[in-house]
């Protein structure tokens, strides 16, 4: 591992003062847009939910699909199979199964970049002297071999020692393949369907090397290894925990032949199609488990609930971020007590992101919780009032003194 740092130079802050005023009014639309989508999309669904569970009837049995259930939202539970042989050609694996696939990793310097505060322990490269010198932040970087998805560009390295110190002997894609026919007794799962059902993570193990690589490359456990292969010889990782930098890994997983699932769906034929319902919203309930017809509407309710609140974190911290860009650069400028005036710039900007959340929220709800939106209105306004009260005391608490 080797570690290098520098500091932000002057260029270097004014360039990223300019980008945080471009960024931030960005941020602040991307913010207000995805916070007043996502309560109109929470709210259409879980309406779609309530209309669509009291028409949903069972499919009793599997074997045979019922045609007087054509066209009607179904719930069904069962086993889902399949005889598919899925094959990797390029690399003689095989699998039965629902889902085959190849994973492809690289050894690869990787870097990492750390931020350092001036009240932080003296790295070993400064003196004392320097240290004490040091007021502003310095990034710190370390170096590392590690298994990385893609290779590394590692000619943006800050340190100049390893910017040529990446490279691949082989490259290969990762990929996945599906079987095309799954099925549930008689009925089959879509396309859609199939993509949904989750992997159980089961290994396929590689039996032979393939010829285009015998010379440089060996099978270790679950993996294929391959690595470079000078004149006349031939070069195999021995230890899969120390691998040397450009070499690479091949693994496969598959998904079983036989996977329990629950879907709620419209019967068509001997297949499904999601249901619409009367507000646009599309349902189409599927999970890799056996649930019953309310355990399945109540994970729908449930993951709807939490897509709500993640995006509601989501865009408040979308807010957050914009203020922080514009206002850092600001406060950075202030000649003496720049500390405080950066940490009065976090917490004014977490309560204008807070605030700004709250309204969007507000204001999204007038077109489809009216109610809602005055009281949350309501309580915005409240929560102004208190902080200008709160800043009118301390206003004539400093006159006062």
């Amino acid at each position: 591992m080797a570690k290098a740092a520098e500091k932000d130079g002057c260029a270097m802050k004014a360039g990223k003062g300019c980008l945080g005023f471009f960024l931030g009014p960005a941020m602040l639309v991307m913010a207000v847009y995805l916070l007043f989508n996502n309560e109109g999309d929470y709210l259409n669904t879980a309406q779609a939910l309530d209309e669509l569970q009291p028409l949903v009837q069972q499919v009793e049995n599997t074997a045979t699909p019922d045609a007087a259930l054509e066209g009607k939202p179904v719930h069904l539970s069962g086993t889902a199979t399949t005889g598919d042989v899925l094959v990797d050609e390029a690399y003689g694996v095989q699998a039965q199964g629902i889902m085959l696939r190849r994973n492809v990793q690289y050894a690869q310097w990787v870097e990492k970049k750390k931020k350092r505060i001036g009240d932080d322990k003296k790295p070993s490269y400064m003196t004392d002297t320097e240290y004490r010198r040091s007021r502003d932040n310095e990034w710190i970087y370390s170096y590392h071999l590690a298994w990385v998805n893609e290779p590394v560009n590692s000619a943006t390295f800050h340190h100049e020692e390893y910017r040529s110190a990446n490279y691949t002997h082989y490259k290969a894609d990762t990929q996945e393949q599906w079987a095309t026919d799954v099925q549930v007794g008689s009925y089959k799962l879509t396309n859609s369907q199939i993509n949904r059902i989750t992997s159980d993570g089961k290994r396929v193990t590689p039996q032979l090397v393939p010829a285009t690589l015998q010379k440089h490359a060996m099978l270790h456990g679950e993996y294929l290894f391959i690595g470079r292969a000078p004149e006349g010889s031939s070069y195999y990782p021995l230890d899969p925990q120390a691998p040397s930098v450009g070499d690479v890994r091949i693994s496969w997983r598959q998904t079983s032949p036989q996977r329990p699932v629950s879907l709620v769906a419209v019967q068509k034929g001997n297949s499904f199609e999601p249901y619409t319902a009367t507000n646009g919203a599309v349902i189409d309930l599927f999970y890799t488990d056996t649930l019953g017809l309310p355990q399945c509407f109540e994970e729908a309710r449930t993951t709807n609930t939490m897509n709500l609140w993640m995006v509601r974190m989501g865009g408040w911290l979308m807010f957050w971020g914009a203020f922080a860009c514009m206002l850092r650069p600001l406060a950075g400028m202030v000649p003496v007590c720049r500390k405080l005036a950066e940490a009065g710039a976090e917490v004014i900007s977490l309560l204008l992101g807070t605030i700004c959340s709250l309204l969007t929220i507000s204001v999204s709800w007038l077109f489809c919780r009216p109610v809602f939106a005055v009281l949350m209105l309501l309580a915005i306004i409240a929560l102004i009032w208190l902080l200008m009260k709160k800043q009118r005391k301390r206003a004539k608490a400093v006159t006062r003194s």
